[in-house]
């Protein structure tokens, strides 16, 4: 009877951990790559005006590439609709324990407090009810892919201001993705480990 209870078990953590479709709203498994390529397209056009006009070693400058680009993987994200799928998505118990040592709570709490959380809100990936949890669990992976690519391209950028002579740029560029990604990041992954819980309990019952 033990034995049939921990396979039941494993198999619906194992059901929970799986990757979810991308919500409802989320367009066919074919991606219009069309529109994501002219986003792509617009996205970095839009970053060399700014560096051209700004220059790589401004502060300004760096700021912009990061909102520009957050904006663009938005809108590449709801075209393409990926399911994200991965070991890389998978959180552990000692993960999340590191991340409250770095203050991921703290930084949750400056966001609510500023009203980003609730200017970025949305009921239909998650309505406050059990019927949303999956697609909240999928918009962790969504969020924490974006933040993750654009910091690495933060990071080229930086390196393209540093081989310039432009050391201050990139300092800003690294210094701002760190606020802007990388806490966004222990965040999500913070999250999604409550949620897998949760949505753990929900399979069982």
């Amino acid at each position: 009877m033990a034995t049939h209870l921990r396979s039941h078990g494993e198999a619906t953590l194992r059901r929970v951990a799986t990757p979810r479709e991308p919500p409802a709203t989320s367009p066919s498994a074919r991606a219009p790559w069309t529109a994501i390529g002219a986003v792509v397209v617009l996205t970095a056009s839009v970053v060399a005006v700014f560096a051209r006009v700004l220059g790589l070693g401004s502060a300004l400058f760096a700021l912009e590439f990061h909102f520009v680009l957050m904006t663009g993987a938005y809108f590449v994200g709801k075209l393409a609709a990926p399911r994200l799928a991965g070991r890389r998505f998978e959180v552990s118990a000692a993960e999340v324990r590191l991340y409250e040592r770095l203050g991921v709570h703290a930084f949750r709490k400056l966001l609510r407090r500023s009203g980003w959380t609730a200017a970025m809100r949305d009921a239909r990936v998650f309505d406050g009810t059990r019927r949303t949890l999956a697609s909240y669990e999928y918009a962790t992976r969504a969020g924490e892919n974006a933040h993750l690519a654009i910091f690495v391209l933060a990071v080229g950028m930086a390196l393209l201001a540093l081989f310039t002579g432009e050391p201050g740029g990139a300092l800003w560029l690294v210094g701002l993705g760190i606020p802007l990604h990388v806490y966004p990041i222990l965040l999500q992954r913070t999250q999604r480990a409550r949620l897998l819980g949760l949505l753990a309990r929900q399979a069982a019952s």
